[in-house]
């Protein structure tokens, strides 16, 4: 499951919350600022995201109506739309600006200050035990290592123990076996793990 979040700039710290709450139930997300690096082109960052996304999230307010953006975004994903019945739809709404013909039938979520982003990406996902949203953050760390590694035998990100990031790594030799041990050791709790170079 992926989710692709429109939105206006204006409404950007909301979006990002919401960015946040859908990431911690497990699933991918894909946000202008996570996803789209200095020199990446941002049409062909935006038409990859919207290629790839099966759930298209507006955050709708008097800013997004008037945004030639947020129109674009949301004109490629009806058209895909069209042909793939599966694809969701929600509106974020933010103030009272009506929506727009096309979504208005789209079952969505009004914003008020009471509202919760954790709940509505909890409804959005169908609420995941916490094991199956252990298992995908855990496969989430794993593809992060995996792109973040370099090499390192031991290609940790944070401590699985206590989630720090203060990970020191050294070099051991063992003179009277002549073996050699990469070591990375949590400096906040003392977790250890070695391996023989």
């Amino acid at each position: 499951m992926i989710a692709f979040i429109c939105h206006n700039k204006a409404d950007k710290v909301t979006a990002r919350l919401l960015a946040i709450a859908l990431i911690e139930q497990g699933i991918g997300v894909w946000f202008d600022e996570w996803s789209i690096s200095p020199g990446d082109s941002l049409t062909g960052g935006i038409e990859k995201g919207l290629s790839n996304a099966n759930i298209f999230i507006i955050v709708w307010s008097a800013n997004a109506m008037s945004s030639n953006w947020v129109s674009t975004e949301l004109r490629a994903y009806l058209r895909r739309r069209i042909d793939d019945q599966s694809l969701r739809i929600v509106p974020i709404m933010l103030d009272d600006t009506p929506l727009l013909t096309l979504i208005a039938d789209y079952k969505g979520f009004s914003i008020n200050n009471e509202t919760r982003m954790e709940d509505i990406a909890a409804e959005i996902t169908g609420r995941p035990s916490d094991v199956e949203i252990a298992k995908r953050l855990q496969e989430k760390l794993l593809d992060l290592t995996c792109q973040n590694s370099c090499g390192d035998p031991l290609p940790y990100l944070v401590c699985p123990l206590c989630g720090a990031s203060e990970l020191k790594r050294s070099q051991q030799i063992d003179h009277r076996n002549d073996r050699s041990y990469y070591i990375i050791q949590c400096e906040k709790c003392q977790w250890s793990e070695y391996t023989e170079m």
